[in-house]
């Protein structure tokens, strides 16, 4: 979608109603949640799930203030990791906060979600009052590959990579709810903590728990067990969260 404003184009996004995930590379400042969370609240009410990349710029400094809308209450922020497989058969050996992953309390005070109330505490760094960065995270580090004008480099990073991964997922929870006979999952972060809260946390996430996001301002944000502000949940345990996102297909 491209359009002359942030409003424009949420605009287009929920009159059309066709994108069931909405993946957001850019941000804008100053941030204006009064004018975008209407549309992000349509996005709900309809079923669209809209996932931005929190930066590049590591732990959130209060004087830089460009992190709309990964901190807006009605998105999905994600952050970056730093992630090793195995080489002929891809199976995870490693996965740790990538050094650039955005995170951290909201710069523009927008409050906390009801949603992150109880998870984000002094233990992770994290704000009881503010909003916290990122909820999620997904493979972010210098080795993505991006083509342009018929050359390919595999050189690239940035969270840009890992927002549009996330809503890739989600598609796939989506095509399991639609298979199920249910309507799209839509704003996923109540699910989301909910998930991340319950005894079975680590099937459904791959908990990143090393590493932190001190790149560019002096200071940082460590990963640690469970929701952290260098790579909030972590990225996603393939199947198992699926099906915690989406039913199931009935069988028989």
């Amino acid at each position: 979608y491209i359009g002359y404003s942030d409003a424009e184009i949420l605009n287009k996004i929920a009159t059309e109603d066709i994108a069931k995930q909405v993946s957001i590379s850019w941000t804008w400042s100053p941030d204006d949640p009064a004018t975008d969370d209407v549309f992000f609240q349509e996005f709900a009410a309809q079923g669209q799930s809209a996932f931005a990349a929190s930066g590049d710029y590591g732990a959130f400094s209060p004087a830089f203030k460009c992190y709309y809308p990964a901190e807006d209450a009605w998105v999905t922020a994600v952050g970056g990791t730093t992630l090793t497989t195995n080489g002929s058969g891809g199976t995870i050996t490693s996965e740790t906060a990538w050094r650039q992953s955005g995170g951290g309390i909201s710069p523009d005070a927008i409050p906390v979600p009801d949603w992150q109330i109880g998870v984000a505490n002094a233990s992770n760094g994290g704000s009881t009052t503010l909003r916290n960065v990122p909820d999620v995270a997904m493979e972010g580090d210098f080795d993505n590959y991006a083509c342009n004008m018929g050359r390919c480099l595999g050189t690239y990073a940035g969270t840009s990579f890992a927002s549009p991964r996330w809503a890739g997922f989600m598609a796939l929870v989506n095509q399991q709810a639609a298979t199920a006979g249910d309507p799209p999952v839509g704003f996923m972060n109540p699910a989301l903590y909910a998930t991340g809260q319950v005894s079975g946390y680590s099937s459904g996430f791959h908990d990143v728990a090393a590493g932190n996001n001190g790149f560019e301002f002096g200071y940082a944000f460590n990963a640690v067990p469970g929701y952290d502000l260098a790579t909030g949940w972590g990225s996603p345990a393939g199947q198992n969260l699926i099906d915690a996102m989406g039913p199931k297909t009935s069988v028989g």
